[in-house]
């Protein structure tokens, strides 16, 4: 349980978090039915039994329109999320906190989309769980590390639910790193992973300890399954051994890693469906996957899932829960593609994203799981743009790109006199410079974050509430767009939104308060403040 003092309790309720109030106010008041006289009304209303949070890490509209210019090339069909109009779009804004997004500047300066404030994904992360802004480097805390926020996943489990997080990057990096921990920086690595599998984020190492400091106390209950990249980096060999040792105990996570010779992807879902198992870590190793979907070596194929296997693993494990779960997948090593400025690697990473996409469609389609897109919500979007995919050097995002081909693939190179920037291009002479006459394919702008914003895909019960968000119009994508911390509004809102139908009778001047009318029987949130109101 989570406990808050009433200053931050005011803080809690205060800007978007007191629209979720007034929406809970609502729904009580729906909920009491306030008629001018004896009367019977229902209480109702949709809500998300099942929400899934998928994030291509580092994605942006170009590197979309790359791999789907790949696939056509290819001959391989476009992504159903893209195609079918049951889906919605919009943009969105990933600004941290202190940043902003002008689309005016961004439609005019080439160079706006990488001056200011940027968002590095723990920060993104963070908003797009909270629904509050903090500095870089931040895991689910405030922009001044002062106050812990509480998170959907916190939220989910609060109410019964399951959740997990999925990742082809290691398990507690930024993004799953802020689903399940609290902490001042996102580099201590070995806090976060203990946070998020035991509870205190110093089970196996001390505070004074590198790795190991910046938490903000334990937190209980601790995620139910988390499947990502377990390398020493991120999980120490203390971790580790305590996860063995702990495997298959009560209450414990059931530990599923990279075996020679062992198919990673079958091991995984056979303890998913193992009826006994109900938390559970996997732990691989993440290889870089390629256009043409190779990549790695055969061994590395066979022994490591891909982001579909973990995703479909994941979702059989959560729906073991009869109140549903929350989930969150990251396909992390788009971000680490876009830093290198590597083309082939980005739409491979982006590929297995998509197909990770499929997976919870079919699962979300398939009625014998309980699920359907009138009980779940399903968003697919990244937290910020990374590398600045453009057509050509210093041409706007407006601007289509050329050839995303396997022989444009193969003429991608550093230019010349850009600190390291690669670009795709005829190089007629070459010098490996771009010159007058030779045809650019597409061109990186940058090693790093650019402010731009980007596409956000959603569908399911609850889609309609991002229209209530828009914070703009966008020239250069000719679309609305909404801010990242707006996703987890909508998730939140439809998540707590009222479930139960039931007739209530009023009479008038009755005052509803615990009993003999107990409201807090038919709204899921209802432990942070005691509603009293007279029907008149």
């Amino acid at each position: 349980m989570i406990i808050m003092d009433q200053k931050k309790l005011r803080n809690y309720y205060s800007g978007k978090s007191l629209r979720m109030l007034f929406n809970f106010m609502i729904c009580c008041l729906i909920a009491g039915c306030l008629l001018l006289g004896p009367a019977a009304g229902e209480a109702s209303g949709a809500n998300a039994k099942y929400i899934i949070l998928m994030i291509a890490d580092g994605w942006g509209a170009k590197h979309i329109e790359a791999a789907n210019n790949y696939r056509s090339a290819t001959s391989d069909p476009i992504p159903l999320y893209q195609t079918d109009p049951a889906w919605t779009k919009y943009f969105m804004s990933t600004h941290p906190y202190g940043g902003i997004y002008d689309p005016v500047q961004a439609a005019s300066d080439f160079n706006y989309m990488l001056s200011g404030a940027i968002t590095d994904s723990a920060a993104a992360a963070t908003v797009l769980y909270s629904g509050v802004k903090t500095q870089n480097a931040r895991i689910s805390v405030s922009y001044d590390a002062v106050d812990r926020l509480i998170v959907l996943g916190e939220e989910a489990r609060g109410m019964g639910k399951l959740s997990g997080a999925v990742s082809s990057v290691p398990v507690s990096h930024a993004t799953p790193g802020a689903w399940m921990a609290h902490n001042d920086d996102r580099m201590n690595v070995y806090a976060i992973a203990d946070e998020g599998l035991f509870g205190d984020p110093n089970t196996t190492g001390l505070s004074t300890e590198t790795g190991y400091a910046g938490g903000h106390g334990p937190t209980e209950p601790t995620i139910d399954l988390v499947i990502g990249d377990g390398r020493s980096g991120y999980i120490n060999s203390q971790i580790r051994d305590k996860l063995f040792a702990e495997s298959g105990s009560p209450d414990k996570h059931y530990l599923v890693e990279r075996e020679t010779g062992t198919d990673g992807a079958d091991a995984l879902l056979t303890a998913a469906q193992n009826p006994g198992v109900t938390k559970m870590a996997g732990l691989f190793d993440h290889f870089y996957r390629n256009a043409d979907g190779l990549g790695g070596t055969s061994a590395e194929r066979l022994e490591n899932p891909t982001l579909s296997d973990s995703t479909a693993a994941a979702l059989t494990l959560l729906n073991k829960d009869p109140d549903g779960f929350v989930l969150m997948v990251e396909g992390g090593a788009v971000d680490w593609a876009g830093h290198s400025n590597n083309m082939d690697q980005m739409i491979g990473e982006m590929k297995d994203f998509d197909d990770s996409i499929q997976t919870a469609i079919d699962w979300i389609e398939d009625s014998g799981n309980g699920s359907s897109w009138d009980n779940t919500l399903l968003i697919v979007t990244g937290d910020h743009e990374c590398g600045y995919l453009t057509k050509d050097r210093g041409v706007l995002l407006s601007e289509p790109l050329g050839e995303v081909s396997p022989s444009t693939l193969l003429q991608e190179k550093i230019v010349n006199g850009t600190e390291g920037r690669r670009a795709s291009w005829n190089d007629i002479n070459g010098n490996s410079y771009i010159d007058d006459g030779e045809t650019v394919y597409w061109a990186w702008n940058s090693g790093n974050h650019s402010n731009s914003i980007i596409p956000l895909y959603a569908r399911g019960t609850g889609t309609e509430l991002f229209s209530n968000y828009i914070a703009g119009y966008d020239q250069l994508f000719l679309s609305n767009y909404i801010d990242n911390s707006d996703v987890f509004t909508v998730m939140y809102d439809i998540m707590t939104s009222c479930t139960e139908t039931g007739t209530i009778t009023i009479v008038p001047g009755q005052t509803l308060t615990g009993n003999p009318v107990d409201l807090t029987s038919i709204v899921n949130k209802s432990n942070a403040v005691n509603l009293l109101y007279t029907v008149r």
